[in-house]
């Protein structure tokens, strides 16, 4: 059982709970935590959950889609009103300004994903829309698919950085072991790749993460969604 300790006590008079996902590593064991704040929530008579779940997670290939299905069928079963907002993937953690900046100092922007495209959304987007959610009418029991309107490939990413900072940047498809071992060549520690964002990159390679869904435009209006190219830009200012 999950040693988490979340009370009723902590949602006394709560009318609506952003749940947002935890962080801990091992599935199950995250699983057991939301368990327990569904339970509390339960308890303490919230009348609605708005819960961060996963982008289609029906077709994910993330590794953590499990989790997140089990939370909302636990959610259900408990028979507490709902909103899951199924975020896509966070821009700040696949455009990595470090990272970027390497591709245009070497001139190559590097990608495992053998072409397939990736749904971005920074977290300040994803943040509106829960915003949205929580303080007006008509979201009960709606499943939004919280993506942006068009998916982008690396190789956009690459002509980007060109067309931002005037230096060619090379769209390069490479195979993990090849990738490795540039990391290696340039410095990078093997604790750092580790943390590279390239290093995630396989699990997009069925093309599940291109899907894209109006619900996030809807929300807070296509207008305000930030691009690619709009957080690119200013990580050169």
């Amino acid at each position: 059982m999950s040693e988490f300790s979340f009370g009723p006590e902590v949602l006394a008079d709560a009318e609506k709970l952003l749940f947002i996902s935890g962080i801990d590593r091992d599935s199950l064991k995250r699983i057991q935590d939301h368990l327990v704040v569904v339970d509390a929530a339960r308890k303490a008579g919230v009348k609605h959950i708005v819960y961060t779940s996963l982008a289609y997670p029906e077709r994910a290939r993330f590794g953590l889609e499990d989790v997140h299905l089990a939370t909302e069928h636990a959610i259900k079963a408990a028979g507490i009103p709902y909103t899951f907002l199924r975020n896509t993937f966070y821009t700040e953690y696949y455009l990595v300004p470090q990272e970027l900046k390497r591709a245009v100092e070497k001139g190559k922007l590097y990608s495992l994903t053998q072409g397939k495209k990736i749904n971005f959304v920074s977290r300040d987007d994803m943040a509106k829309a829960a915003v949205v959610v929580l303080t007006s009418e008509g979201h009960t029991n709606k499943i939004y698919e919280i993506t942006a309107p068009q998916a982008y490939s690396y190789k956009d990413i690459a002509e980007i950085l060109t067309e931002i900072t005037g230096k060619k940047v090379e769209y390069i498809e490479a195979t993990v072991e090849e990738y490795s071992a540039y990391l290696t060549e340039i410095g990078v520690s093997e604790e750092a790749k580790r943390w590279d964002s390239g290093m995630r990159q396989p699990g997009f390679i069925n093309g599940w993460a291109e899907e894209t869904d109006r619900a996030l435009a809807d929300l807070i209006g296509e207008e305000n969604i930030k691009s690619p190219k709009q957080i690119i830009q200013a990580m050169f200012v």
